[in-house]
């Protein structure tokens, strides 16, 4: 008598841990930005030149679509990334990225006034906790740098939850919009002749490179995430993993140690995300099981 063998399909990636992995891809460009000595504006241009081939080859077409939910989304694509780096070349890298990540509370406050979508508990607490966490990691770099970077900075975090928010228009799709962004982005290589940093260093043109392939992995995976409906404010909780991945490459790759405060900070956002997604997780389990078919 044969037996019949009880066959597990193999469960796909969740959405939330893309998002985690897409922000550990984007981690690294703090410290590669701090190798390549060309102008914030050609950085801009060339790594998003390396997003934009990669992205139209994946569409299987070059050509953007101009939904008024892609274009919102493009918008916060181009704006994120321009911002980003001309504030990490006026300020501490420390302080671009923390200010960055306010980002979690106006996707927040966004479904709030927005969507009439008050938050939960759970999003609020865990949206407190990762930002303490940041804070900590960073605390000693805070109100160092200089005062046009880090309000550039603190800017990104509106047009970064751009990003999430546009993820879940009924006319937006992810690849589209992050092909169409980074399409305008690429633009600002039109800056390139004209800029007196520009070398052809190997060592500036590999950090260009991995600028743009981490960029690119990123956004992959960014977009795969999104597409699995993760909910924009779980999504921004989430990717917290990218303010405290970028010390941790800094200390291992330049020498730059990340302190007490950033230890306990990284150690605080860790067990917010991990202990969020747990709970989450759960939650969206009985609301689907309590649920009718």
């Amino acid at each position: 008598m044969e037996t019949a063998r009880a066959t597990h399909p193999r469960r796909a990636p969740s959405g939330a841990l893309l998002i985690i992995l897409a922000c550990a891809a984007w981690s690294f460009a703090g410290v590669l930005s701090k190798w390549a000595p060309w102008s914030a504006l050609s950085i801009i241009g060339a790594r998003a030149l390396v997003t934009t081939l990669v992205f139209g080859l994946s569409r299987k077409s070059f050509r953007p679509s101009l939904s008024r939910g892609n274009l919102l989304g493009a918008l916060g694509v181009l704006l994120t990334s321009a911002l980003f780096i001309i504030a990490n070349k006026l300020t501490s890298a420390a302080n671009a990225i923390v200010l960055q990540y306010a980002m979690p509370v106006v996707v927040i406050l966004i479904y709030w006034v927005v969507y009439k979508q008050r938050p939960g508990w759970l999003d609020v607490g865990a949206a407190l906790l990762v930002l303490g966490g940041v804070a900590l990691c960073f605390m000693g770099g805070l109100g160092r740098g200089g005062l046009l970077g880090d309000t550039l900075a603190l800017l990104s975090a509106f047009t970064f939850a751009l990003v999430f928010f546009s993820a879940r228009l009924k006319d937006a799709d992810p690849m589209d919009y992050t092909y169409l962004g980074s399409l305008l982005a690429s633009l600002f290589l039109l800056y390139l002749p004209f800029d007196r940093q520009f070398t052809l260093a190997p060592q500036a043109l590999l950090a260009v490179g991995l600028m743009g392939l981490c960029l690119t992995a990123g956004y992959l995976l960014f977009t795969a995430g999104m597409r699995k409906r993760v909910h924009p404010v779980t999504a921004a909780i989430v990717a917290n993993v990218e303010p405290v991945l970028n010390p941790i490459w800094a200390f291992l790759f330049i020498g730059e140690h990340p302190g007490t405060w950033s230890i306990l900070g990284a150690a605080l956002v860790i067990l917010g995300v991990s202990t969020y997604s747990v709970l989450k997780n759960r939650q969206e389990r009985r609301g689907a099981a309590a649920s009718p078919a």
